[in-house]
């Protein structure tokens, strides 16, 4: 029989539950979503977690089964989330970016002038550039991290706090849609060819075009997200270094690595800086609200474990 903690069991009816709202979205919308968009990501996570599952009942070998099972969670979420995204297009309400930009200003920040400064300086836009391209990856280590550490409280916390973020940053979107900074100003062409933005004007551009406009196919979205208020990378960036907080050579690296990270957000994630505000903000209270919910599932599987051995005749005897 396969085993799953209260955690896992919680990531999966989310994902379930939320793949179901996305095909009935796509039979309202008249959205195709074709088959070849999900059976990688599915085969991938059928392996993962029957290698959890193996390396937890047969092997007995808890720290690959818990890392496993995360990331093969993860993989399907993150593509359930994306789509339901998508098939959330067309949105009627107008952006909210001449609101953020607005409010950015009173910062003194503008998307514009801080990559006409980082075009002083081609090699750090670069390397910024790589950074802010490996945010992803900076999640599954920390998720590897604290599986092999074996530390399943924070591993479940952080997995169910991006479940939470996730949902927490479509909603926000849905209501009040934003595209980022990059959608609403246009770079100088000599400073977009130095600083090549991974989120540049053109791309902005096509995302005010489907804001509008929808889209037919799932397949027909180029884009890797298309959300600016709140910034979703800053909530990937962030949620690693709480969960590794503990541990201070993790905490010290991923620092390092955030510090660099936050200037890749605005430049190459084409952000406002409210959009990296409001990260900040869905982070704490996806936390918080995680962090609640697993230990109100540890205490009753605890209670429910006690109870099943208590009425046991062999442990009784």
């Amino acid at each position: 029989m396969l085993r799953f903690h209260p955690a896992e069991r919680t990531i999966m009816l989310a994902t379930a539950a939320l793949a179901v709202a996305c095909f009935v979205l796509a039979y309202l919308k008249d959205v195709g979503i074709e088959p070849w968009t999900f059976t990688a990501t599915g085969i991938f996570a059928v392996v993962a977690i029957a290698l959890g599952q193996f390396y937890r009942i047969v092997r007995d070998g808890e720290r690959i089964a818990l890392t496993a099972i995360a990331i093969g969670l993860f993989a399907p979420w993150t593509f359930v989330g994306w789509t339901y995204n998508i098939l959330l297009l067309p949105r009627y309400a107008a952006p909210i970016d001449p609101i953020l930009v607005q409010a950015d200003a009173l910062f003194g920040y503008s998307w514009p002038a801080i990559c006409a400064w980082i075009a002083q300086y081609p090699q750090i836009s670069e390397l910024l550039r790589q950074v802010y391209n490996l945010t992803l990856v900076q999640l599954l280590f920390t998720f590897m991290f604290l599986g092999f550490a074996l530390d399943r409280p924070r591993l479940h916390a952080a997995a169910m706090a991006m479940v939470l973020a996730s949902l927490m940053t479509i909603f926000c979107w849905g209501m009040f849609p934003s595209n980022g900074a990059s959608a609403y100003w246009t770079l100088d062409p000599a400073i977009d060819r130095i600083v090549r933005p991974v989120v540049d004007s053109s791309y902005g551009a096509e995302l005010n075009r489907q804001l509008v406009e929808g889209v037919r196919s799932v397949s027909d979205v180029k884009a890797t997200g298309l959300i600016g208020f709140p910034s979703f990378h800053t909530v990937m960036a962030l949620m690693t270094l709480v969960a590794a907080w503990p541990y201070r050579i993790a905490r010290l690296v991923l620092i390092v690595v955030n510090a660099a990270l936050f200037p890749a957000i605005l430049i190459h994630g084409g952000h406002n800086l409210m959009d990296v505000f409001g990260g900040v903000a869905v982070t704490l209270i996806s936390w918080f609200l995680a962090v609640r919910i697993y230990g109100a599932q540890d205490a009753h599987e605890k209670a429910r474990t006690g109870a099943a051995l208590a009425s046991s005749p062999v442990q009784a005897a």
